[in-house]
């Protein structure tokens, strides 16, 4: 496993700082590698133009390194972001600044179990036409860690629930913005860290 940066607690991007943090905002160390995960994104309105970026990482906090049950963040400091894709069991936000666009992912391994409970918790209720999720979840029945997207959309929330992970990891990744309409570059990012 190559490693682009190890134990450092600021990864610095034109955009802000990612960092991660405790209940206490002390800084927490985390790694960097690069994230397999790097296939050519094709601009729609560039005429098909291919891009790429270097900067496409995995941000991974060592589980030895978090306490079970203590609340954790990882987010960008810096350029504001908001809400930008989702996929299986995925979310990423994401926001452009000084001419760089720039997203951060999480993968919720309780995603199921948070819609069945969901399901669930809106049949019992008996809402018709859409699905609710109850105002607390049975965490009994959730798996190595549980993360959630921060209020103000700057990045994730986390807490380790069981050692059956060696580390928790966000993707992590940001182009500098070309021709193509800014949109396109976010949805980039986006697709790099979903």
């Amino acid at each position: 496993m190559f490693w682009v940066y190890r134990c450092i607690t600021s990864l610095e991007t034109p955009c802000g700082e990612v960092l991660v943090v405790d209940q206490e905002e002390r800084r927490c160390r985390f790694s960097v590698r690069k994230n397999p995960y790097c296939p050519d994104y094709y601009l729609a309105y560039g005429a098909g133009e291919r891009i790429n970026t270097e900067n496409n990482y995995l941000l991974c906090v060592d589980a030895d390194d978090l306490q079970a049950g203590r609340m954790y963040r990882v987010y960008l400091a810096g350029a504001p972001l908001r809400f930008g894709d989702s996929d299986e069991h995925t979310e990423a936000v994401s926001g452009t600044w000084n001419g760089y666009s720039i997203a951060i992912g999480a993968y919720d391994p309780n995603d199921e179990e948070k819609m069945c409970q969901a399901v669930e918790y809106s049949l019992r209720a008996g809402i018709t036409g859409r699905i609710v999720p109850p105002l607390r979840y049975d965490e009994s029945r959730f798996v190595k860690y549980d993360v959630e997207l921060l209020a103000d959309c700057s990045g994730f929330r986390f807490r380790l629930l069981d050692r059956s992970v060696r580390e928790v990891k966000f993707p992590v990744a940001w182009i500098e913005n070309g021709n193509g309409e800014q949109g396109e570059y976010e949805a980039a990012v986006e697709f790099w860290t979903t």
